[in-house]
């Protein structure tokens, strides 16, 4: 899994005080202004590969985490564990542990729901904000039937609810804007978290217990932090969302070529948007 026999990314587990360990990335000896990653649902830092290599020329400090429930993060088997208000306090906890008074935050999918809801609440710590077709600003057009199977099938079937033919048919049809730009490289990265035990039920739990509703006005204007908003044009799993983000306070909207995992299919375009916007 990435970034195996990478040697300039070096990876850690992180024990956070809300009883969970993550998986943490960043280039080794990086210096700069600290942004973390957040990735959406069913992916993990391998998300923001292209960032590692990209970023750093705009004096940005990448640091990348698999959230709680995927990638080699811990996967609690428990309900309960999976609603945004937890993976907030995740975040919060991770900047305590890694010294960061504060930082800015990139959040992809679900990863930007987390993303503006800690910059909610925390806006002094908070330096910008880039949100990638983020939960929020329309209501995901696909959430798996498995979001209401219950528990017990799930636990019983578990890993062979995610066959790796169905994880490239999500990538190829649904995440991506062009089916030809997932490689099988993307396909074996997005599958093999899945095998892991305990991913599905995170998974499934995730479904179930995140907040996926679209922003309030209120929530929306009461933004106190420079933020950016990048659209694929081509996103299926998100649509019309450019009215909704043109809500949040003083944020920048800006629409890209791509599907839902536009900096994946177009890593130059997006990530000299961000870079930009950050510096």
């Amino acid at each position: 899994m990435f970034p195996s026999g990478n040697d300039t990314i070096a990876t850690r587990l992180v024990s956070l005080p809300t009883g969970v360990r993550v998986r943490v990335a960043e280039c080794v000896g990086a210096r700069g202004a600290p942004v973390v990653m957040l990735h959406g649902w069913g992916a993990s830092i391998y998300s923001f590969r292209h960032a590692f290599s990209l970023l750093p020329s705009f004096g940005l400090r990448v640091i990348a985490v698999d959230l709680r429930g995927f990638g080699l993060s811990d996967k609690p088997p428990v309900n309960g564990r999976y609603g945004v208000e937890t993976f907030i306090k995740d975040l919060e906890s991770l900047l305590d542990v890694l010294e960061l008074p504060s930082a800015a935050l990139v959040g992809h999918s679900m990863g930007g729901g987390v993303a503006l809801g800690y910059a909610l609440q925390n806006p002094a710590r908070i330096t910008k904000l880039v949100l990638i077709n983020p939960t929020g600003t329309a209501r995901p057009t696909l959430l798996p039937p498995v979001r209401i199977a219950p528990g017990r099938v799930v636990r019983a079937l578990g890993r062979a609810l995610a066959p790796r033919w169905v994880i490239e048919m999500i990538l190829r049809y649904a995440a991506y804007g062009d089916p030809d730009r997932v490689t099988e490289r993307d396909v074996d990265e997005y599958w093999s978290p899945t095998q892991l035990p305990g991913w599905v039920f995170a998974a499934q739990a995730c479904l179930a217990e995140f907040d996926w509703r679209v922003w309030s006005d209120a929530e929306a204007g009461s933004l106190r932090v420079p933020a950016a908003v990048i659209l694929g044009a081509q996103d299926r799993l998100i649509r019309n969302a450019r009215r909704s983000a043109e809500r949040l306070r003083g944020a920048t909207v800006i629409s890209v070529e791509g599907g839902h995992c536009a900096h994946e299919e177009y890593p130059s375009d997006v990530y000299r948007l961000i870079g930009g916007f950050l510096r």
